[in-house]
């Protein structure tokens, strides 16, 4: 079924995903957000009903974002349970905002696909050439006479991501802009107001911007989650005969390696079967690994941050298990969230034949996180070893 501005249809689930496609010029971030709303007051409640790249899902699933990982194509992904919506909230909100100076009319037409399961049961398309706004507000899942529908918007809205968190009522930390407070409309009072930390700040690290150090914010860094994703499809330069004689996807797999206070190491990969603690040694904990290449939510390593300060130092890499070592055409890139702290991320933007990369090292300084850009390429995971000096004793290993 095709959507107009305005169009609507109702949920024949509970479970729902919502597509959105697009392609993006280098140097242009398209950044999706939901924000969960009240029907009296069209605010949310607090902190908790923003979804966006810093916190990419409420606490109990109910909506839940995969952000793209590439530009082109740009997939990015809600799923929304609406068993799962807190009785409060009558409407979610879904939009999409792009960064300075760029304007919506940078990119390609924005397809929008309400699937259920594995079937589309709806599509829209935003045609972009003459937006020139900063956000969109793309569409919304709403409850009406107790059953839950969909709407296509297609809305513009003058200002970026921090004016429009603002509108639905999200009080932003002034720590992580230098533009001065966009005024708010006069919010009328929520059921259950709180004051609200969100930080909408990114840092990227790279060759130029190389080092971030991070300090406690409380007693303790809490859960500290570094995500690797990347581009699974075969490298489109790839030759008819080149496509033949391998498999038509890249198999990224994350590790880390650790030295912890006392000198004791450990290492979590994949390979070996190697998963890791994330309450006691080596206080970190890779999830299952992704064997088919089939999940969007890429490679995830878990750290305990309260432990941090039994951490000396942890280097966290990756490796090419089955694919040709082609870096460029992986499109990978590593995502660290630390609560209450700016999300941080690496690119892997060279690349050789080599098939192993460490891709950023955390050093305990002073009880703070020294994070550093390395994305230095090797044979295999023993070089790496030995360049970083912790002393591992090496055999063959396998993930079966």
């Amino acid at each position: 079924m095709q959507l107009i501005a305005g169009g609507n249809i109702a949920l024949a689930s509970e479970v729902v995903e919502i597509l959105i496609k697009t392609s993006i010029p280098n140097q242009v971030e398209v950044d999706c957000t939901a924000y969960l709303l009240v029907q009296s007051t069209q605010k949310v409640r607090g902190d908790q009903d923003m979804i966006f790249y810093g916190q990419t899902q409420t606490r109990n699933q109910s909506v839940l974002l995969v952000q793209s990982d590439s530009n082109d194509p740009y997939l990015s992904k809600f799923k929304i349970n609406t068993a799962l919506i807190d009785p409060q909230i009558q409407k979610v909100t879904l939009c999409a905002t792009i960064n300075e100076p760029n304007n919506f009319s940078r990119i390609s037409p924005i397809h929008i696909e309400l699937l259920s399961g594995t079937q589309t049961i709806a599509n829209a398309v935003i045609q972009t050439q003459s937006k020139t706004e900063k956000a969109l507000i793309l569409a919304e899942v709403y409850k009406h006479n107790d059953k839950w529908k969909f709407r296509f918007i297609d809305q513009g809205f003058n200002g970026g991501l921090k004016p429009l968190a603002e509108n639905f009522g999200v009080v932003i930390d002034e720590t992580t802009t230098n533009t001065s407070p966009t005024p708010t409309p006069t919010p009328t009072p929520t059921p259950t107001p709180t004051k609200s930390n969100i930080n909408l700040s990114k840092i990227k690290l790279d060759k130029n911007n190389s080092t971030i150090n991070l300090s406690k914010k409380g007693s303790a860094f809490g859960k500290i989650s570094v995500n690797l994703n990347w581009n699974k499809s075969a490298p489109k330069s790839e030759s008819f005969f080149q496509k033949l004689t391998r498999s038509n996807s890249i198999d990224l797999d994350l590790g880390a390696m650790v030295q912890l206070k006392d000198g004791s190491i450990d290492l979590v990969q994949p390979l070996g079967n190697r998963f890791g603690n994330f309450d006691r040694a080596p206080y970190m904990k890779l999830e299952a690994d992704d064997r088919t290449g089939a999940s969007i939510n890429g490679e995830n390593l878990h750290i305990n941050g309260t432990q941090w300060d039994r951490i000396e130092r942890i280097v966290i890499y990756t490796y090419i298990y089955e694919g040709a070592a082609q870096w460029a055409a992986t499109d990978g890139v590593v995502t660290i969230r630390i609560p209450d702290q700016p999300e941080i991320e690496v690119r892997l933007t060279e690349g050789n034949q080599l098939t192993t990369c460490a891709i950023i090292e955390l050093k305990n300084v002073n009880g703070a996180i020294q994070a550093n850009r390395e994305v230095r390429y090797f044979k295999d995971q023993q070089f790496l070893d030995k360049f970083y000096r912790f002393g591992f004793r090496w055999t063959q290993g396998s993930k079966d």
